[in-house]
Order: structure tokens, then sequence, then C-alpha cells
């Protein structure tokens, strides 16, 4: 059984429980059992703070907390990170950051937390008192919540390390805390625990949008390991009113009782249901996906196959509640991807069913999207060149396309970025996943991955959009539009301010990338490509001509457009040279005179 530790802040403790009843009320409210059936420790320490220094003999409580390798730090941190994530998902948006005015009324609650904060950080005296008092009633080992309000966050954050070696923290709750305030810290060990703590599954940190005693903030600075989550309670600084919130009483029950279902909840699927193309694309994202953890080694694979199962869990539960909340019918072969974010690592990760139904032509951008997309995103993780080259090979045969479709990908690929990037460093484009997917950001972007009639499509750009332009399968949603759009409208997208240079040149590359690749497998050229870079020239051109008539030579704005016009004429140069348009001439493409290097 889970113990409670409730550590409280300023005044007597509350003699008359308030705080327990708040706390057994709002757990039941949120679906968890009350408290009977919990041990819950309550020291009461108010006359230890409002002494002196007292007796200086008294030392502060060793540090019982193993020192860590840098090894076993990394296992930690991937594991809090991996708890951190579900709590998120479960705990909801915090509100918008929108602080409600704090009056001079509230002042002298204020200055009383943080002076008997003060108190106690600074007087050794009375910090060891007190953290001693606290750890005589704690049991030497099992397993402990600790909540800790206003003060008491402090208390609780100098016991973590000094706790018994047999005891852990299933989770850590801060509420109120006025741990953002750096007086707080100083001549203090505390900033020491910038990483997660071994025994510590993960620490929640919620604060009111009103409530003076925090700053107005949370303590991501000091402790970045500790999720921040701000509620709207206004300036109530009392911890019942704390208690009472749902994403506190969540947070509390879920250390306290675990999830209220060790199993991912049973969503009836429609197994006739065939998957539209956005959620073909899904699946192949999924199995590239694996395809390149199958390849990688040792470490660098199971931090991938981590980083995948805390992405694919995301996706398909965010994907999941849009089409229920839609009423759209979900096929099975989504639901059979589900995974439980309770597994470690990447055990029992499902794979996608083979997708055998597509063409050559009809996989050519989506196989160019996922060239240039990380398939891990938002995680960082350096996949090398052979390993994408094999993901591909297996991939391609998984479609049920050959092998070779796969190497031809590669080889057009790296042709591409050298011509688009003449440097040696298509490496860096590769696994950037942005390009077109600025188009996700607004509703040009949502009209060209879902379009209409298309079921599901809103529902999977609802799911997907959420992780921002470029993320994860962003880059798959617009990479089908690009060439059946009008030029015009792609070319205004990535000439605008909003776009970067780095936009267009990931885009450029997916456009020449995809006419390499159907030249290489023989196909039909699509003319859209070399319309959409045309008219980037174009407009680009327009621009620079006219900005360029007032601004500075070297203006960063019209260094960016010049920039963007390169990308769009190296493009088109190297498609004539190759013949992969016909009817063109074997002359290059004239860039205007702003464009010249």
């Amino acid at each position: 059984m889970v113990s409670l530790l409730y550590l409280h802040g300023v005044g007597n403790g509350d003699p008359r429980d308030a705080w327990r009843r708040a706390l057994d009320k709002s757990l039941q409210d949120a679906g968890y059992p009350g408290l009977d059936e919990v041990e819950v420790i309550a020291p009461k320490y108010p006359d230890v703070l409002r002494t002196d220094d007292g007796d200086r003999t008294i030392k502060l409580p060793p540090i019982t907390a193993p020192r860590l390798s840098a090894e076993e730090q990394r296992i930690v941190r991937r594991r809090v990170e991996r708890a951190t994530a579900e709590l998120e998902t479960i705990l909801g948006e915090p509100v918008p950051a929108s602080p409600v005015g704090v009056t001079d009324s509230f002042a002298p609650i204020v200055l009383r937390v943080l002076r008997q904060a003060h108190n106690y950080v600074t007087k050794p005296g009375i910090r060891a008192r007190t953290l001693r008092m606290v750890l005589d009633e704690l049991p030497e080992e099992g397993e402990i919540v600790i909540v800790g309000h206003s003060l008491g966050s402090i208390i609780a954050i100098d016991l973590l390390r000094r706790l018994p070696p047999k005891l852990t923290v299933t989770g850590l709750v801060t509420i109120g805390s006025p741990a953002a305030h750096p007086n707080l810290h100083e001549d203090s060990d505390r900033l020491e625990m910038k990483a997660p703590v071994d025994h510590v599954g993960w620490w929640v940190n919620v604060w009111s949008n009103g409530d003076a005693v925090t700053g107005l903030r949370g303590i991501w600075r000091h402790f970045p390991w500790a999720l921040d989550l701000q509620v709207g309670l206004g300036l109530d600084h009392r911890t019942t009113t704390y208690l009472r919130s749902k994403p506190v009483a969540t947070a509390i029950g879920r250390g306290l009782f675990g999830s209220l279902s060790k199993e991912i909840a049973v969503v009836e699927g429609t197994p006739d249901v065939a998957l539209n193309s956005l959620e073909v694309r899904l699946a192949l994202w999924l199995a590239y996906a694996q395809f390149v953890r199958d390849h990688l080694k040792g470490a660098t694979q199971e931090r991938f196959g981590a980083a995948l199962r805390v992405v694919q869990h995301e996706v398909l539960e965010r994907l999941i509640e849009n089409y229920q909340a839609d009423d759209v019918r979900i096929p099975q072969q989504l639901l059979d991807l589900r995974v439980s974010p309770d597994i470690p690592g990447d055990q029992d990760l499902p794979r996608p069913k083979p997708l055998t139904q597509l063409s050559k032509e009809e996989a050519v951008l989506a196989l160019v999207a996922l060239a240039t997309a990380n398939p891990v995103r938002p995680y960082e993780i350096d996949v090398p060149d052979d390993v994408r080259r094999q993901a591909f090979h297996d991939l391609t045969v998984w479609m049920g396309l050959g092998g070779g479709l796969g190497e031809n990908l590669h080889i057009a690929m790296q042709s591409a970025s050298k011509a688009v990037y003449p440097v040696d460093q298509w490496k860096l484009w590769v696994g950037i996943g942005i390009g077109a997917a600025v188009l996700v950001a607004g509703p040009i972007g949502l009209a060209l991955a879902a379009p209409a009639g298309l079921a599901g499509g809103a529902a999977i750009i609802g799911a997907l959009s959420a992780f921002g332009p470029g993320g994860m399968v962003g880059g798959l949603v617009t990479a089908g539009a690009i060439t059946t759009t009008g030029a015009g409208t792609i070319a205004a997208t990535l000439v605008s301010s909003s776009s970067t240079a780095e936009d267009v040149e990931v885009t450029v590359i997916q456009l020449l990338t995809a006419a390499i690749l159907r030249s290489r497998e023989g196909l039909e050229q699509d003319l859209g490509v070399w319309l959409a870079m045309s008219e980037i020239q174009r407009q680009t051109g327009r621009e620079v001509a006219r900005l360029a008539a007032y601004s500075d030579e070297k203006a960063p704005g019209v260094e960016a457009l010049r920039r963007k016009a390169r990308a769009a004429e190296r493009a088109m140069a190297y498609m004539v040279k190759n013949r992969l348009v016909e009817g063109l001439t074997d002359e290059e493409p004239k860039g205007e005179e702003p464009f010249e290097e």
C-alpha cells in the first residue's frame, strides 16, 4: 500500500484536518478511492518554524540518495520523462497565462509565507529540526506519495535526497510553491537536483494564475524535471482550494492508486473500414520508424524505441479521441496500433499490417516525405545514413514495391540535397521534416491536407497538428498535396515572411527528390513540380525588387529571399540538365541579377 505524506505550509497545520476532507472528496470525484485505506502522515511543525535557531548542534540529516553514474542518470531521466509525459496527457492542458491582478490586501500572506520560508532556509537549526521531525514519522521502506503545500513544498524538496534508502517516492506533488523565488535557495544544496532523483517516480508542481506566493510562475527554471501546471484558482493560496482542483486530485490519485485502468480502454473498431489516404500515410510512418529502429544498435536503438513508444501512444490516443468526438468510424487497423505507456522501452510495439494497395506512382510523395521526416519528433536522435537506406529498402519490400524503390529513393534524396545545397551537407536536411509542413499551420494547410469529403481527414489533422509544423507526420500530410494544388498558392506561402529560407530549401529538396525518383523508376513526371519552383522564383524575384529599392544592401529579409530563390533556381537547373521535364531545352534557367552568388 502507498502511504501519503502531507507537508503543510504556514500556520498550525490545520488541526481540523480540513485539507484531508477536501482531498478525500476530490479523489472520489476524480474516480479514485478515498483516503480511508491510505496511511496518512501529516507532521505538525509550526512551533519549530516560529523559534529562533534553537539548538545549533543539531545537524541536517545526511544525504542518503546514491550518486549516479552518467549512464545511470540517463536511464533515470528517460524513465521519469516517460512517466511525466504520460501525466501531462492525463492532467490536461494548463490554463492560459492570464494572471489575476494581485491586490494590496493579499500582500500580508505573501510576506508571511516568504518570511517563514526564508526563516526555514537560512537558519540551519530550524531546518535541521524540521527535517528530522518529519523523518522520524516516516516508514523505513515501502512507497509514498509526498504532497507539499507552500512552505511544505520547500521541506518536501529538501527531504527527497534524505529519505530512508528503501523508501520510494511514487510521486511528488507540490502546490502553491514559492520555490521559484531564487533567494530561498541561497546557501542550499536544493538546486543540486537539476536532474531527476533515482527513487522519485515523477514531480508535478501546480500553481494558480493569481497566487502571488508562487511569484506567478512555475519552478521549471530551478528544477527542469518537474512538470509545471498552471490552474485557474485566482488569488486563493489555501491548500484546500488547491486540493479540490481536479489536476491536483488526479495527480495524487495516480500516485496513490495507479492508473484507473491498467489496460488501454477498449474502443470498438470497424474492421471493414478501409484506410483512407491520410491513414495510409500514418501507417507508413509507423512502419518506417520501426524499420529504422530494427537497424540501430545498442543504446541508440533502446532510446529510439522508447521515444517511438511515446510518440506512437500520443498520436494514436489523440487521433482516436478526435475520431470519437467527430463520430467518425475507426478502422480496426488503427486500434491495433495502440500502445500502453506503462510498458518501458519498445517491448511488444505493434507493427502496422503490410500496405500493398499503393502503386509506385501513388507511393512516391509519401516516401519522399518520409525521407525528410524525423520519425520520432520531437525527440532528436541521429540516424546514420546506412540505417536510413536499409530502412527504406525494408519499407518498400513491406509495401510490395521491391527493395529497388527504396534504394532509388535514397539516391534521389542525396542527389536532390546536393543539387539544392551544393556544400555536402545534405544530411543536415534529412530529419528536419519541415518544408511544406509550414502549410499545416493555417487554414490553407488544413484545406490541402484534408480534402472535402475525406472521412477522418480532419481528425487526423487535429491529432497531428498539435505537434507543430514539421512535427512527426506533418510532412507526410502536406507532401501529398504539394503538386496537386495550385503552384501559386504554394509559392505564396513559402515566399511569405512566415516561412524561413530553410523551409523553402527543404520543400524544394522534396520536390526535386520526387522528380529524380520518378525518373529513376521510369514514371511519368509531374509538371506541377516545375511550375511550383518557377513560381517560387518569380515571386521571390518580385519581392527582392520591391524591398531592395530602399533596404540595406545586405538586409536579412532580402538575403533570405535571395536564398529562397537560389534553392528553386538550382533545382530547376538540375531538372533541365538531367531532362526531368519534357519540352525544356538544355539551356539552364536564367536567374535574375539579385540571385547571383
